[in-house]
């Protein structure tokens, strides 16, 4: 379904078939120029709905912004870049994209998830298994790189980048000031709350999130268009709850630590999430791997804190208070 957010603004539910999410909000803008916000997952039915949108728009040629590197969000930009179409995204995010098409991104990923207690024999190279690895994009893709300030212009909209790492290391959003209009990414999230996990050149993600979220706090937005969910009402409100839920996350880290030495893993296996599991053995591995993720933020958050203390034995890491 494709729907007029703003004028020349179109938003399209693109699916993503057997995955929690659903579905992502691909954005549309419309004019002399046109721009598509993200993709969808590099699959069939990922690209027969971005085209359409396209063919209702009457739409022959369209430039594509990324706001990061998650296939949900970039799996189809391959195909979409071309000599006529440039694909805009931020260096750290382009640079991790094009990492993602070979092996080795997926294997540095796997090393690190087992340095912080994953299983490996429970994972390790079954990463095929990851939606993000499944259906990401196959080829290289020479993206002209944006930076913070740096303006587009589509539409009859002044869209300026605003660099919100956290979700990933260099997550960007667009703002237009005038008619204050935030693409906000997987940045704020009104139906979840944004996973924030571990990666390769991030060591204190929830950091980043929490000043990332800092910082657009003191944009004035009053339309909020994220990538998951319904437009978020008030944004400010948002932040609010989304810092609350991660110093919660952060005090029921504590508690499970106590003053015993415990791995990423084993903190995630005893922390609540909302997965219809009666325990953590029925978990699906991927469920399993992004619990760890989030476990291994909050740790580390706790951890450049000063707050616990960490150690290192036979190359994996342990915390406790």
């Amino acid at each position: 379904m494709l729907t007029e957010v703003a004028k020349n603004i179109y938003k399209k539910a693109v699916p993503l078939p057997n995955n929690s999410l659903r579905e992502i909000n691909a954005y549309i803008i419309t004019g002399e120029k046109n721009l598509l916000i993200d993709t969808g997952f590099n699959r069939i039915e990922c690209e027969e709905a971005l085209k359409s949108a396209f063919t209702e728009l009457g739409i022959d040629t369209i430039d594509v912004f990324i706001t990061h590197f998650h296939s949900d969000h970039c799996g189809l930009v391959s195909k979409l870049a071309n000599k006529t179409n440039t694909a805009f995204a931020g260096e750290t995010e382009g640079e991790l994209i094009n990492f993602e098409v070979g092996n080795l991104y997926w294997k540095m990923l796997d090393d690190l998830f087992v340095k912080f207690g994953f299983p490996k024999a429970a994972f390790g190279k079954n990463t095929d298994i990851h939606p993000g690895r499944k259906y990401c994009h196959n080829k290289r893709v020479d993206f002209t790189y944006v930076s913070e300030g740096d303006v587009l212009k589509y539409g009859g909209y002044n869209l300026e980048v605003i660099a919100a790492p956290g979700h990933t290391p260099g997550h960007m959003c667009l703002y237009d000031a005038k008619n204050k209009i935030f693409f906000c990414g997987d940045h704020i999230l009104g139906t979840i709350t944004p996973n924030i996990s571990i990666e390769l050149s991030m060591e204190n993600p929830l950091k980043e999130y929490l000043d990332s979220l800092a910082k657009v706090e003191k944009l004035d937005v009053k339309l909020l268009l994220p990538s998951h969910g319904t437009p978020v009402e008030n944004m400010y409100e948002r932040i609010k709850e989304l810092n609350k839920h991660h110093q919660q996350r952060l005090a029921e880290v504590m508690q499970i630590l106590a003053q015993e030495w415990k791995t990423a893993y084993m903190v995630a296996k005893d922390m609540h999430w909302e997965i219809p599991c009666k325990c953590w053995e029925d978990f699906p591995t991927p469920q399993k791997w992004f619990a760890t993720g989030e476990a291994i933020a909050h740790l580390q958050y706790l951890y450049f804190s000063g707050k616990i203390v960490r150690k290192e034995k036979d190359g994996i890491y342990f915390y406790k208070k």
